[in-house]
């Protein structure tokens, strides 16, 4: 009976040592797979180091011609994309969330940015528009072009529209800064300073990429202003309320299709007013956005006898841009070229 007890009781101390040491080699072995992944996250990290993040396509050229090779420049919004309807995907975010730095437009165009921001507490994000003189938004029913007709009626028949316009405000000034040349080198610095507190030891490389292409947006601007003289104080039917800054910078005055936010097309009432406004100022030119229908222009133009002509807001990466047919740099180009030849 002795020898069956301590027979037993072997086997039992055994049993238990043999189960530590499995436990033991389980933990060890988690232990070592949490460390491969630790190293593997910190490999990640060092990998998005290098990645400078930008919010749309303006603020890409600006960056990818400034750090050339240096940096890996990434635009978070896809090709095609709307930055006035586009949101970030839970990916999206991911990888902004690993990134050192993200460079927006600001102004609020990025609308959905304050609901993500606790998710960047690792990324400092840059506002390019820093030190812009801005313009701010004026009331849907007062913003239109020093009409003298009552707009109480229109107000209370299209409340819903008005709610839905109300959706995709992004605040309360107008961000299409870039669309200027002269509101783009003061972006254009903003953007050069951010790569170099990005990237500091590279420092003299961008500095001379920056200055040459800051020679570049220089002699765009005064040949914006002397090609513009003669249209001083000229009215331009628009596509959408993109062109304040332009307007501003160089004396001529825009006449938008759509508002702010270019998300709803015009009633009969708003298309009854532009036409008796572009027949009492002898308009003729009606200008659609390149990439979108020109139905609503070529209507509004067939009504006042008057061409249409295509302008870029640049608000998405089209296909021409990513084929290398245009650029940010040459359709601003093409803008000035289009409204001259508005007569």
């Amino acid at each position: 009976m002795k020898k069956l007890y301590k027979a037993l009781l072997l086997a039992l101390i055994i049993g238990v040592a043999s189960g530590c040491a499995r436990q033991n080699s389980e933990i060890n072995s988690q232990k070592e797979k949490e460390q491969v992944s630790k190293v593997e996250e910190k490999s990640d990290n060092k990998l998005d180091s290098k990645k400078l993040y930008v919010s749309f396509y303006p603020i890409e050229y600006m960056a990818k011609e400034i750090a050339k090779d240096k940096i890996e420049v990434v635009n978070i919004m896809p090709k095609g994309a709307s930055i006035h309807e586009w949101e970030p995907s839970a990916q999206d975010i991911k990888n902004l969330s690993k990134s050192k730095m993200f460079i927006v437009n600001g102004l609020e165009l990025e609308g959905w940015l304050d609901d993500v921001k606790t998710n960047l507490n690792n990324t400092e994000i840059i506002d390019s528009s820093n030190s812009i003189e801005k313009i701010k938004i004026e009331e849907e029913e007062d913003h239109d072009h020093d009409h003298d007709h009552d707009h109480d009626n229109d107000h209370e028949e299209h409340e819903h529209d008005h709610d839905h316009e109300e959706h995709h405000h992004h605040g309360e000034y107008d961000p299409h800064i870039w669309i200027s040349p002269r509101e783009a080198r003061i972006q254009l610095k903003n953007v050069y300073e951010a790569i170099v507190k990005f990237d500091s030891e590279n420092k003299d490389y961008y500095e001379e990429n920056y200055k040459q292409l800051d020679k570049k947006f220089e002699d765009l601007d005064k040949k914006y202003e002397e090609t513009l003289k003669s249209q001083k104080d000229k009215y331009f039917i628009v596509p959408h309320e993109a062109f304040g800054y332009l307007a501003r910078d160089y004396e001529i005055k825009q006449v938008p299709i759509e508002g702010i936010n270019s998300d709803s097309e015009p009633d009969l009432n708003k298309m009854k007013e532009l036409t008796n406004f572009a027949k009492s100022h002898k308009i003729n030119t009606v200008f659609y956005e390149l990439g979108e229908s020109d139905k609503i222009a070529s209507s509004l133009a067939k009504e006042i006898n008057a061409k249409t002509a295509g302008l870029s807001t640049m608000e998405s990466k089209t296909k021409d841009i990513e084929d290398g047919k245009d650029n940010y740099f040459s359709l601003l180009e093409k803008n000035l070229e289009a409204i001259s030849q508005a007569n």
